[in-house]
């Protein structure tokens, strides 16, 4: 009598069949994965035409690095040719066609790079907006004054790259003269704007518009 012996699962050809199945399947997450470890995942079907970046501003460019999922970004250097916040250069050229997923790096004007008396200027200036809450003539007159003795090149250099707020520094003056000397607004209006204080009449009507009645 014949013996009724089974196969093995693993000689069966159904087996293997699914084996190679897993394995293929195995294969392409692995693949999916890789694809995804840098910022963006290359998408070669979607085509980016590069815009002109010396028409844009520094802020306007970065909002199209994130729509057009381009890696890369916006930095500055100084030129002594191009003038301050103008375009250098991009590393793909206007107009030529990339892909998401791509490189480009754009660079923006610092301006010239100032010099040591411009610096400390700078410095000097922005001390005196921030601890005395002086107006841009206020600074300019303290950096030209024979106490600091700073060239008018380089005090105008400080007062045009100062990051300040007049209309705030303004209010300040306004409520120190009100709550120490016990001045009316009028009276205020007129010392904001006084060849003492400098400040210009539109930032002095912002301190009197914002003071406490």
């Amino acid at each position: 009598m014949e013996n009724n012996v089974k196969k093995p699962v693993y000689k069966k050809w159904w087996f293997w069949v699914i084996i190679v199945i897993i394995l293929i399947g195995a294969a392409g997450g692995s693949t999916n994965n890789n694809s995804n470890n840098g910022k963006y995942q290359k998408d070669t079907s979607v085509e980016v035409t590069i815009a002109d970046f010396s028409m844009m501003t520094e802020d306007t460019s970065k909002v199209w690095f994130d729509t057009n999922k381009m890696n890369g970004g916006v930095t500055t250097e100084y030129s002594d040719t191009v003038a301050k916040d103008g375009f250098i250069s991009q590393s793909i050229p206007a107009g030529t066609v990339a892909h998401q997923g791509d490189t480009l790096k754009v660079i923006y004007s610092l301006g010239k790079e100032p010099t040591i008396e411009q610096k400390n200027a700078l410095r000097k200036a922005e001390s005196y907006s921030s601890t005395m809450n002086m107006s841009k003539q206020g600074i300019y007159n303290q950096l030209t004054s024979s106490f600091e003795g700073f060239s008018a090149e380089d005090a105008q250099y400080a007062v045009d790259n100062l990051n300040a707020d007049y209309n705030a520094n303004a209010l300040a003056k306004a409520k120190s003269y009100q709550q120490t000397m016990s001045m009316s607004k009028n009276a205020i209006y007129n010392q904001l704007t006084s060849t003492f204080e400098g400040f210009t009449a539109e930032q002095a009507q912002y301190a009197i518009d914002h003071l406490d009645n």
